[in-house]
């Protein structure tokens, strides 16, 4: 790592009089290669975690055996390290070319990939059901993975693995919340129906992670045949989960990688939630709902309400209706009072019974108890009827998957680490717990 072969280094910045190359350090911009490992196995990982990067240039007469270490000349907090072998950044030497003043600012890249996933593009025929039958001419995430591939035919280049994710997810045949046009190639490849060039200027840009994960911001354009690309701002995990923020169709969406759970904002000032599980809501103080027009409950089981401390008081400025198709039980365990202001009338097909015989009881919610937070003390709520009641944090939450982390950063990690982690390769390489 850095310092390794100082002596020779200086040695070399005092001869560089007599090396013509030396007198050029400080003068360019050098492209370099990164190099992670070489083929005497030695890896080359920066341990201080500061963004130093071992690459050779080829302009020096470098050896990809034995590459130089630059650090990292960040320019604001975006932090952002290749770390894939045969990656070309941009490096110079300051202080007048001084070997030990060594940076890497930029990388050089043929394929610009900003959006988890991949772009959309016309799907490849490969068994799994992509570019077949109803999904025939449904947008599909492409795999673009070197600089010639680019100027190959949608059909021809790999499905993305992440289509099997929005596709669980529900969300592949959306174009505005699954599958993305996001790219900066987009907007260079417009052709008039004449066939002329008719580029724009790029409106996207974002940053990828190795692992997959990507922040981009697309201003959204026209094609010349006619198709919209929406103005988006995404956040997105490898897995799939993320957060779409749409100005021109003016919606925002939230989703987990899975489908399972989803909020929408929408354009009409609609709020959608949607939960696979249980929708759980608790406020220490007032909760207050208004609809200035109908509140409509329905439960496919029971609706249960209770209150504790204080009175259950329902009222209207029109009618009440209660009505069941089963019996009705009314009971109380003191006195029941009914005051009627004009007139009372009691109607039953069969016979009228007063005090007796002993009519059925009515059936008591059940109850139960659950740990609370209050003034970070750990208490219990006892009585209460909700199967399950979010606390001020720190709250144990029921549902929580056992710990993981992304596929990439699995297989980046050592079968010592994953041991370790519970997670330990099978024989077939994978991890399993």
């Amino acid at each position: 790592m850095p310092g390794k072969g100082n002596a020779f280094v200086n040695a070399i910045n005092t001869q560089k009089s007599a090396i013509p190359v030396l007198d050029h350090l400080g003068n360019g911009v050098y492209k370099a290669v990164v190099i992670t490992e070489n083929s005497a196995g030695d890896k080359f990982i920066d341990p201080t975690g500061q963004g130093i990067v071992a690459a050779y240039v080829p302009a020096l007469g470098d050896s990809p055996e034995e590459p130089r270490f630059f650090r990292h000349a960040q320019t604001g907090a975006l932090f952002n390290v290749p770390d894939k072998q045969g990656t070309t950044i941009l490096v110079f030497f300051a202080d007048h070319g001084n070997l030990t003043e060594g940076f890497w600012f930029a990388t050089s890249t043929d394929v610009v990939d900003v959006v988890c996933g991949g772009v959309s593009g016309k799907g490849k025929v490969d068994g799994s059901g992509l570019a077949e039958g109803v999904f025939c001419d449904v947008p599909t995430l492409k795999i673009h993975e070197d600089q010639y591939w680019v100027e190959e035919d949608d059909e021809t280049l790999p499905n993305s693995a992440t289509n099997k994710i929005l596709a669980d997810q529900g969300t592949f045949s959306d174009t505005l919340r699954g599958t993305t046009t996001t790219n900066p190639r987009r907007d260079a490849g417009y052709k008039t129906e004449g066939g002329k060039q008719a580029s724009q200027h790029s409106k996207v840009m974002g940053v990828k992670s190795s692992g997959g994960s990507s922040f981009s911001i697309d201003d959204g354009s026209i094609s010349e045949d006619g198709t919209i690309h929406p103005e988006q701002i995404r956040i997105v995990t490898s897995s799939g989960a993320g957060v779409i923020l749409d100005g021109g169709n003016d919606f925002i969406y939230v989703v987990n990688s899975s489908g399972s759970g989803w909020v929408e904002i929408g354009a009409s000032g609609e709020v959608m939630v949607y939960a696979e599980g249980s929708l759980n809501m608790r406020t220490e103080k007032d909760f207050n709902v208004r609809a200035d027009k109908n509140i409509n409950l329905e439960a496919k089981e029971n609706v249960n309400i209770k209150s504790i401390e204080g009175n259950t008081k329902i009222n209207s400025d029109k009618e009440i209706h209660l009505r069941s198709k089963g019996n009705t039980m009314l009971q109380t365990e003191a006195t029941l009072n009914v005051n009627v202001g004009v007139n009372g009338y009691v109607t039953t097909g069969g016979k009228l019974h007063l005090n007796g015989p002993t009519a059925p009881e009515s059936e008591l919610i059940l109850v139960t108890e659950h740990p609370d937070m209050q003034d970070l003390a750990c208490t219990i709520v006892k009585d209460t009827i909700v199967s399950e009641m979010p606390t001020h944090e720190p709250f144990v939450r029921p549902h929580s998957k056992e710990l993981s982390t992304s596929k990439f950063a699995i297989d980046s990690a050592s079968d010592n680490g994953l041991a370790k982690a519970g997670m330990p390769r099978s024989s077939s390489g994978n991890p399993h717990r």
